[in-house]
């Protein structure tokens, strides 16, 4: 229990309630971005697709170049100017619903501003894990990182659950109330997140080109083997993954002929997993070799995916996604909290960008490819071949040893 503090210090919970409000904001949007797509505009599914690339692309383009422009300003600012520039989105949407001119090229145009912001704040706000870990007598710094990563991600499952659920009540409340809530959401996370700057730290103000810095963190990142090894893995997750959870899942909910009710009972229980997973390792630490704890995230990760594969019951696919929500929560966990440990302070929010974008535009292709090979095959088939795959991966990085050896102290002077 030592590791549950009931008193969480104050820069932490500025920390945490920023991050929880941008989270719950994320939340909204992925439940109401593609609703407003289909019951507003009455889109059909080709431009929902081209509504839903508009966010994801601009993120992906510029995720580099935010994590380098978080590395030479403060990371507090550009995250909280990043929260109202999000909220200056949800703004001119809801101005749009209200003159009801709501329309394809304003979709677009709402998403490709929504991508723009967020390629700035998911470096800078992940940078701010530092400047926020408290450390108090008789611990080290590195389980004081860990510790505060660890709630991070519960601030950020738990605020996508949130908004999720407020987003559930969309025919009850309106599209005006959960875009105030979205509103009200971002400016006050920009106001916990910029109580977070630091005045008197200097910032080196040697110019470089921006593709001079991003290089530069993929140099950082290739030197050290841990981080390298640890990046090529982010992306096999996000390939094999998150592009089977994104693709295989929904169909495999409508295989069970139990509507959309028993697929969204399908994420709720991955997200309870996910939350399950936060917690435990609040209360017993993410311990002292997390690099051999992700390595069997991914070989229990091979094995549920497996386990899938055979059809199990409805009750049982539930079972499986709580299961497989716990592993991503803890693989995801010990992950962020690698990189906190090892990133130099100068390179931070280029590295945590670099990792984040291995994740994520991997999944983008990952989901894709399922989405062939489901095509051509039975979705139980894709799962096999995934899970196949990540015991594959499981070998080879055991066998690389760059992560099976990182071990954390347990003080420090």
């Amino acid at each position: 229990m030592d590791n549950l503090s009931l008193k969480i210090p104050l820069r932490l919970q500025r920390f945490l309630l920023g991050y929880s409000g941008t989270s719950l904001a994320t939340g909204l949007q992925v439940i109401l971005l593609p609703w407003i797509a289909l019951t507003v505009v009455n889109l059909p599914a080709l431009q929902l697709g081209w509504v839903q690339a508009s966010v994801l692309l601009p993120n992906l383009l510029l995720l580099l170049f935010g994590g380098a422009v978080a590395d030479r300003r403060d990371p507090a600012v550009v995250s909280a100017l990043a929260c109202f520039g999000l909220s200056l989105c949800h703004t001119a949407l809801l101005l749009c619903f209200t003159l009801s001119v709501i329309s394809l090229p304003v979709l677009l145009a709402y998403g490709i501003c929504l991508g723009i912001c967020s390629a700035f704040l998911q470096p800078s706000r992940d940078n701010l894990v530092q400047r926020s870990a408290h450390n108090p007598k008789g611990r080290s710094s590195e389980r004081c990182v860990q510790t505060t990563v660890t709630w991070m991600m519960l601030a950020q499952y738990g605020g996508q659950a949130a908004g999720m659920l407020l987003a559930s009540r969309f025919d009850q409340w309106g599209l005006e109330f959960l875009l105030g809530v979205q509103i009200a959401a971002l400016l006050l996370s920009a106001v916990f997140l910029l109580s977070l700057r630091e005045r008197d730290v200097s910032v080196d103000v040697v110019e470089q080109r921006p593709h001079a810095l991003i290089l530069d963190g993929l140099s950082q990142t290739w030197r050290r083997p841990v981080l390298r090894e640890l990046t090529a893995l982010m992306a096999f997750n996000g390939f094999v993954h998150i592009g089977v959870f994104l693709v295989v899942l929904p169909l495999l909910a409508e295989g069970y002929g139990r509507g959309a009710s028993y697929y969204a009972t399908l994420q709720l229980a991955f997200v309870a997993g996910t939350v399950t997973a936060t917690v435990t390792m609040l209360r017993r630490g993410q311990g002292p070799e997390p690099g051999r704890g992700i390595l069997m995230c991914l070989l229990y990760s091979a094995a549920l995916l497996v386990a899938i594969s055979f059809g199990p019951t409805p009750l049982g696919l539930i079972l499986l996604c709580l299961c497989w929500g716990a592993v991503a929560a803890a693989s995801a966990g010990l992950g962020r909290g690698i990189v906190q440990l090892l990133a130099p302070a100068d390179y931070r929010s280029r590295i945590i960008s670099i990792y984040q974008l291995a994740l994520f535009g991997s999944a983008a292709l990952g989901a894709l490819a399922a989405g062939v090979l489901s095509e051509y095959a039975a979705p139980l088939t894709t799962l096999l071949w995934a899970g196949i795959l990540s015991f594959v991966a499981f070998v080879l990085a055991a066998v690389s040893g760059a992560l099976r050896r990182i071990k954390v102290p347990d003080s420090t002077a």
